[in-house]
């Protein structure tokens, strides 16, 4: 299965495996439940925007929920708000619910919380419902090249 995450992952030389659904997945429980893991290990990319429309992608564990307040803060104070999916999909070609974070713009920032680390391997989403990527979760930080920081509620 060739998409554009997988050849971007081909591109950069980074070990993957792709990991094929049963059934369409758009949620990270469906997620986790078609690639047999545990939600922890599925990597949400959440998309924010600012007021100049520039992405900022927040990476966090499936099982987390994502404090905007905190990447304001990381981003200097900037208003960040979640974007609207439909224009997001619209905008850059994308499946909701499918979103990878390897597929944004150069001048796209990125904010990975730390406990994304907490495991060796994570998935992301292939771009494709029916599909998921496994990679190293150093590789994942390495490719986006972003800021690790606290961006998740302390309740879960």
């Amino acid at each position: 299965m060739e998409t554009k995450v997988t050849k971007f992952l081909d591109q950069k030389g980074i070990k993957y495996i792709v990991k094929k659904h049963e059934h369409r997945a758009l949620t990270c429980e469906m997620d986790a439940k078609e690639r047999n893991c545990r939600i922890s290990q599925i990597v949400k990319t959440m998309v924010g925007q600012d007021d100049k429309g520039y992405y900022h992608i927040c990476l966090i564990p499936g099982d987390k929920i994502l404090k905007l307040k905190k990447v304001r803060k990381e981003a200097g104070g900037i208003k960040i708000n979640l974007a609207d999916p439909f224009k997001i999909g619209q905008d850059l070609g994308l499946i909701i619910g499918a979103i990878s974070p390897f597929i944004f713009p150069e001048n796209t920032k990125f904010y990975i919380d730390p406990t994304v680390l907490n495991e060796e391997y994570v998935g992301v989403s292939s771009g494709d419902p029916l599909a998921g990527i496994e990679l190293l979760s150093k590789d994942l930080v390495t490719l986006v090249d972003g800021k690790i920081c606290d961006i998740i509620s302390s309740h879960s």
